[in-house]
């Protein structure tokens, strides 16, 4: 995106850059579908809806002059680019469309070969990093710094310092930091094989900067994690490892390198290792929402459900509005383990009432939340649902493969299997 608000067809126009720039970073945050005329005057033009000339008419006529500009731009000087940004008639969410490079190799040709398929995407990783690609210039010129808490002044000023001292030091972090919100939900492998490229690019950028290493740990760790036993896995968990293990080098004092290394601990099968390494990576870094994430998780999948439930709610409070964090989702799961059926299925309705990310492990949680407290009914059309969204998912070999103790997996797959049941059996003659 920032070679997009640079170009001749942007010159100038600082508030469309502004603008541009906005529904980007909250589309990729995950928050696309928060962005209305109303977020946009009160987060860019920093207006209240219901003052002044009916600032929201002004929107409207903006976001027509922009998708004018971009239109411009990718008839003129971007006109090669194989990631283009729409803005579509009728809202204000960017549509991204990826124009493959590689369609028109050959006709009728054999199926693209391994390389060919890294090359796209690598294609795809390099337009989504293009994105990213801005920086904080921009953008700390559009909100107002007074609103800004202490820690993330102290965080503009380090970013302002690595500008200085070397853009590309500050692209990598850049670059790092922002990719920490695409992790979430995990279970989708080509997402999360995207964000092992951007990592993968923050490290070609610094290869002295932590962030890219330990992002590029817990990738691998968490594709790891999903991943059934075999050779495959055993690889994602000791390039994982190695990433780690550099993180800590490059980082010994950064929460986000010992969180690295707790998720690659959980990985390979030692919870202890995970729950004392995620330990220290909150001593070190107690705001990082991330490693607070990272420990909840943890916790849960180790049976330390009282520990899962104090970081996710302590994950909470420190969110923002609209950040997709798991963190209701641990509680939810959590109070099921803990008995609490009720208040699991309340904490799992609010996470997606909230935009929290979904997946099958949350709607497989639900449906078993349900069956516990006898409506099976509605169990089973969690169970359709879930079938419909992920057709032959594994659900009950992950759990297995998530949990310490296999009686808590056993927890939850037995009572899908009772639902199941039940909606296999014929009911009963009157």
């Amino acid at each position: 995106m920032g070679i997009v608000v640079a170009s001749p067809e942007f010159h100038g126009a600082e508030r469309l850059q502004a603008f541009l720039t906005y529904v980007v970073e909250e589309s990729l945050a995950g928050r696309g579908e928060r962005i209305r005329a109303k977020t946009i005057v009160e987060d860019v033009y920093e207006r209240s809806p219901g003052k002044g000339r009916d600032p929201m008419a002004v929107v409207r006529v903006d976001a027509g002059r922009l998708r004018r500009r971009l239109k411009d731009y990718y008839n003129g000087s971007g006109a090669g680019s194989t990631l283009q940004i729409h803005i579509d008639a009728g809202g204000y969410a960017p549509r991204f469309e990826h124009l493959d490079p590689f369609e028109h190799e050959l006709p009728h040709a054999a199926p693209p070969s391994a390389d060919t398929q890294l090359r796209r995407v690598l294609v795809v990783a390099g337009g989504i990093a293009a994105l990213f690609a801005l920086g904080w210039f921009v953008v700390g010129q559009t909100f107002n710094s007074a609103r800004l808490t202490k820690d993330e002044r102290r965080a503009d000023d380090v970013r302002e310092a690595l500008f200085n001292t070397s853009p590309a030091k500050l692209q990598a972090a850049n670059l790092a930091e922002q990719s920490r919100a695409l992790l979430f939900p995990a279970l989708d492998p080509e997402r999360l094989t995207l964000v092992l490229a951007l990592f993968k690019r923050a490290i070609e950028l610094d290869p002295d900067y932590f962030g890219g290493y330990a992002g590029s740990a817990q990738t691998l760790a968490t594709l790891a994690i999903t991943s059934p036993p075999g050779p495959h896995r055993e690889e994602l968990e000791a390039r994982a490892a190695q990433r780690a293990e550099r993180a800590l080098e490059l980082g010994p004092a950064e929460g986000w390198s010992h969180s690295a290394s707790a998720l690659v601990a959980m990985a390979g099968k030692n919870y202890d290792a995970a729950l004392a390494q995620s330990s220290r990576a909150l001593v070190l870094s107690p705001e990082d929402v991330w490693v607070r994430n990272v420990d909840a998780l943890i916790a849960l999948f180790s049976g330390e459900f009282e520990r899962a439930i104090q970081s996710a709610e302590i994950d909470g409070q420190q969110a923002s509005i609209g950040d997709r964090f798991p963190h209701r989702n641990v509680i939810a799961s959590a109070k099921f383990h803990l008995g609490h059926y009720g208040e699991a299925i309340k904490w799992y309705n609010e996470a997606a009432r909230e935009g929290d990310p979904i997946s099958a492990i949350s709607v497989a949680y639900l449906a078993a939340a349900q069956q516990r407290l006898g409506e099976t009914e509605a169990a089973v059309g969690m169970l359709e649902l879930m079938e419909k969204a992920w057709p032959g998912f594994p659900i009950e070999t992950l759990f297995l493969s998530l949990f310490r103790d296999k009686g808590h997996a056993l927890e939850i797959t037995s009572a899908l299997e009772e639902a199941a049941s039940a909606h296999r059996s014929p009911a009963p003659p009157r």
